[in-house]
């Protein structure tokens, strides 16, 4: 919404779900298609569809330039690094989905605010909690096996680019092959394409880093190792290692104007663990969906920063249906399968809760 500086990401089915309080101006963008303004009154039904024009006519040309498509790589992260908006706060709804042996095992979600700040030459940001809940039944043991992410360093790899420090190594240059690429769908955008060369051996991702060529500023990352090259590097012999089967990840940067901040980030990881005889397998995807942003700070007290690694470390604090109103992001059919798979759990999961205060 461009007046109120609200956004909200479509889900795998492309369907977006929000609440308008006032007339305002919708823009719909997307990297490869036409962008389009709407007015909000122009949407007479409860449930509409917009059509979108794809900007896709002809393939990709490979970009020559002068310098090595890496280091134009690391000129574009230092440029992008500079440009981001800060300080600002970030109004986040995180969401995370946890399988384990196939089975569905937990799930959270949260609005959180990152207050957001440079330090010296890097990113800090102070964490405020509004609301989260968990489904579920969570033990020491559950809180062990599980891998999440670290909100506390979360927002500064994602404003560093730390996701891409392993492709910025001189010394993997002859395991990859690099090549920048024009970008039909846009043509402000160019796409530097890092792919392992199939003679190398190892856990090697594939990237896909797409930026304004004009601006050089970075739009999205789009990093993967294939199916078939997790398959053959992973040690199932080995005890007490994560042997990762699956590994994805995805960021999106939003620029408006002078503003530029992250927007969205999808993070998908699998791995197998021995234990024992036993081999046990474990699933985790989580979102992350920037749906305020401004760079009005506000003042709170210290004792309200949020320190923990994971929402998970955090009793329910429930004060609206904030998945359905604020989240940003609305569910697919399949993960709101999975939410209801867990729906039953959620008093076993207060009793024990209240247990554990108990015991302390």
């Amino acid at each position: 919404m461009l007046r109120t500086k609200e956004s909200y990401v479509s889900n795998a089915d492309g369907v977006v779900k929000f609440k308008l309080t006032q007339p305002s101006y919708l823009e719909v963008s997307h990297s490869s298609y036409k962008k389009s303004l709407l007015k909000s009154i122009s949407l007479k039904e409860k449930e509409n569809i917009v059509f979108v024009e794809s900007t896709l006519n002809k393939l990709p040309e490979i970009i020559l330039t002068k310098d090595h498509p890496q280091d134009v790589l690391k000129d574009i992260i230092e440029n992008s690094r500079l440009k981001f908006s800060v300080p600002a706060n970030l109004h986040v709804y995180i969401r995370e989905f946890f399988k384990k042996n196939d089975q569905n095992i937990l799930y959270n979600d949260g609005l959180v605010n990152f207050q957001l700040v440079k330090d010296k030459n890097t990113f800090k940001a102070d964490i405020l909690v509004e609301q989260n809940r968990i489904l579920g039944i969570i033990t020491e043991k559950t809180k062990d096996d599980i891998y999440g992410y670290n909100l506390n360093n979360l927002m500064e790899n994602y404003y560093q680019f730390r996701y891409l420090d392993e492709i910025l190594d001189n010394k993997i240059k002859q395991k990859y092959d690099f090549q920048i690429k024009s970008y039909p769908e846009n043509p402000s955008y160019y796409q530097v394409v890092i792919n392992p060369l199939e003679e190398e051996k190892g856990f090697l991702f594939n990237y896909e880093i797409l930026y304004d060529h004009q601006r050089k500023m970075i739009v999205e990352i789009d990093t993967y190792v294939s199916q078939k090259r997790a398959e053959e590097n992973t040690n199932y012999s080995i005890s007490n290692k994560k042997n990762i089967y699956k590994s994805a990840f995805k960021t999106s940067y939003r620029i408006k104007g002078s503003d530029y901040y992250l927007i969205f980030a999808k993070e998908e990881i699998g791995f197998l663990e021995k234990k024992g005889k036993e081999i046990v397998k474990t699933e985790v995807c989580n979102y992350f969906v920037t749906n305020k942003y401004t760079k009005r700070l506000f003042t709170y007290d210290p004792a309200e920063i949020f320190k923990e690694k994971t929402l998970l470390n955090r009793k329910n604090t429930i004060l609206t249906e904030f998945w359905n109103i604020d989240s940003g992001l609305i569910l697919t059919q399949d993960e709101q399968d999975f939410i209801d798979s867990l729906s039953q759990t959620e008093e076993i999961n207060e009793e024990i809760d209240e247990d554990l205060s108990t015991k302390k």
